[in-house]
């Protein structure tokens, strides 16, 4: 029994619990990570970046939404006794505790008010077992679809992609639509003409049901290769000549089938094109490439490569307002104000002003995932002041201090390699951000100041984030996961001790069984490099005197190629990181 509780204070160091990081994804499938802070009755709050922000309860998908009531149970119910289970381990040891989540390799259970999570493989059978049925009772089952009928489908017969199918569960529920992946514990499926994402669990489908989802696997495994062929075609392609104008008129354009549809054309990525029919809907659709036939393939690359070009020369400007700097509209650079780019990286920074994004120019695809128009993510870097909220004595919550206004906000530019960034923030305390962008990497220099008679008092620190290096590692073999990350490592060097590897494909808690206690908590520098990052390696350099990095344990995952966080604040004065103890992050050649 000594042993299990100790085991369960160990792993628990490295846990998650509801005040940590989740993904919360909105209908049109774009997700951010955030903190949970609150729930309303018809909206969440969170905090991201160190803002605090309200996301209306119907902007979510189904997914987040059920993720949302989880947290909500897993916190609202710790003072009560319902819930508690007994567990067994493999040596028949016990412990009872709450039922938080499980998954193929994990359990979460909340201890006396604790939430751990422990590896699902040190636990009996039967414990195994209810973490499942547990598990399932949590997961929504399947919406019935009135008048919708439990239709044998034939397996054997033509299948598509693109056809809404009837998804029935064991007890014979039924829910209707696209199909989108299959994963080893779930089927994700689109609803209501793609406004709603529901995750189904695997384990919970009939048998043609689930006979159907692994045809269309295999369909959609196919279709992802013939998208990333044709992708590969068409920016080889010889294509017609477009002018301006055409983007702006309907054409003709033809299916594999010899169907023809006339149409405006809008936009496109590797995997659909989207058009609008003006004079039967103002809302453009979407079909995939390879739906086209070779001539209307041809013209819509080119159709394409012309609204980038007109895109990129007069991208629209969306005006600053409040919380918010102006930021571009359209085109290559949008959603960012300021924009930095070498041959190898680029440097983005949002219309929040308090963060930017570090792309690496690689040409590779990940797991199906293409790079975007400024290279694929690796990193995200951001200036963070919190608080601590004391309106209830007994629970002190730490909140983010959240930006009222900007001081004269820069336009957007593509051109400047020094922003300065000043303003309010909503308790009328005020700000300096500094950010300097060479072609050797970054500076960050910043201080805060809090209003006369501030009672909660508002620290500073810059946050960094390295971000996971494998898009879909949660249904990858680690065979595959191996291809993907190469020699990629992260290298730690403590101001005192020796430098520490931190392989990509180790797990956090092996690594943290042989890394010297205490090793991370202040560093003279961490350096990420390996196949992941080539043909850049970032290093993070600190100023040690009176100031800190320190690796942020409570966002670590199960492994480093799932990324890592640090913070840099000051020893003592964290209200400031001055101009001579910046921040710096190299972004060196391979």
């Amino acid at each position: 029994m000594r042993f299990f509780l100790f085991l369960s204070f160990s792993i628990f160091s490295f846990g998650q619990d509801p005040s940590t990081l989740h993904p919360f994804t909105d209908i049109n499938g774009r997700t951010l990570q955030a903190k949970l802070i609150e729930v309303g009755a018809e909206s969440v709050k969170i905090e991201w970046n160190g803002q605090p922000f309200d996301l209306p309860l119907d902007s979510l998908d189904l997914t987040t939404r059920n993720l949302v009531r989880r947290l909500t149970r897993s916190t609202t119910s710790a003072s009560g006794s319902s819930g508690v289970h007994g567990w067994t381990d493999t040596q028949g040891r016990n412990i009872k505790a709450k039922f938080v989540k499980a998954d193929q390799t994990s359990l979460t259970l909340d201890w006396n008010g604790k939430v751990t999570t422990l590896p699902l493989s040190m636990f009996s059978e039967s414990s195994r077992k209810l973490a499942a049925k547990l598990q399932s009772e949590k997961t929504p089952a399947p919406v019935a679809v009135p008048g919708q009928p439990s239709t044998k489908i034939d397996l054997k017969g033509d299948l598509n992609l693109a056809r809404e199918y009837p998804w029935q569960n064991t007890a014979g529920r039924v829910a209707s639509g696209l199909f989108i992946s299959l994963g080893k514990t779930e089927l994700k499926i689109s609803m209501n003409r793609g406004t709603r994402e529901v995750a189904i669990p695997v384990d919970s489908l009939n048998k043609d049901s689930l006979a159907l989802a692994k045809k269309l696997q295999v369909l959609a495994s196919a279709e992802q290769k013939k998208l990333a062929a044709l992708a590969k075609k068409r920016k080889a392609m010889k294509v017609p000549s477009v002018t301006e104008a055409d983007l702006e008129i309907e054409h003709d354009f033809t299916n594999t089938n010899g169907q023809v549809v006339k149409a405006q054309f809008v936009e496109a990525d590797d995997k659909m094109v989207s058009l609008l029919m003006s004079r039967r809907s103002k809302t453009p659709f979407k079909l995939a490439w390879t739906s086209f036939a070779d001539e209307s393939v041809a013209k819509l690359e080119a159709l394409r490569r012309k609204r980038v070009v007109v895109d990129n020369a007069k991208p629209k400007i969306i005006a600053a307002k409040g919380n918010r700097l102006s930021y571009y509209g359209s085109g290559k650079y949008k959603g960012y104000n300021t924009v930095f780019e070498t041959e190898n990286y680029a440097v983005g920074v949002p219309s929040t002003g308090t963060s930017l994004n570090i792309f690496i120019k690689q040409e590779a695809v990940e797991d199906g995932v293409p790079a975007g128009p400024l290279g694929i993510l690796r990193m995200s870097v951001g200036f963070g002041t919190r608080y601590t909220d004391r309106t209830n004595p007994e629970r002190p919550r730490r909140r983010g201090r959240g930006i009222k206004s900007f001081d004269s906000p820069p336009e957007p530019s593509t051109e400047r390699d020094e922003i300065k960034l000043t303003g309010k923030f909503t308790n009328d305390g005020t700000f300096e951000y500094n950010i300097r962008m060479t072609r050797k990497g970054l500076e960050f220099w910043s201080r805060i100041k809090d209003p006369s008679g501030e009672d909660w008092p508002t620290t500073h620190h810059v946050g960094m984030s390295f971000k996971g290096t494998v898009p879909k590692v949660k249904d990858m073999q680690m065979n595959k996961i191996k291809a993907v990350i190469g020699d990629g490592a992260f290298y730690a060097q403590p101001v005192d001790g020796k430098s520490v590897k931190l392989p990509f494909d180790s797990s956090w808690q092996d690594l943290m069984k042989k890394v010297p206690r205490g090793a991370l908590n202040n560093l003279k520098s961490m350096e990420a490099k390996g196949a992941p990052y080539d043909p850049v390696r970032i290093v993070v350099t600190p100023f040690t005197k009176d100031m800190k990095l320190e690796y942020d344990r409570s966002y670590a995952s199960t492994f480093p190629l799932q990324g890592m966080s640090l913070g840099y604040a000051a020893l003592e004065k964290k209200t400031e990181i001055p101009r001579n103890r910046a921040l710096k992050i190299n972004l060196l050649p391979k």
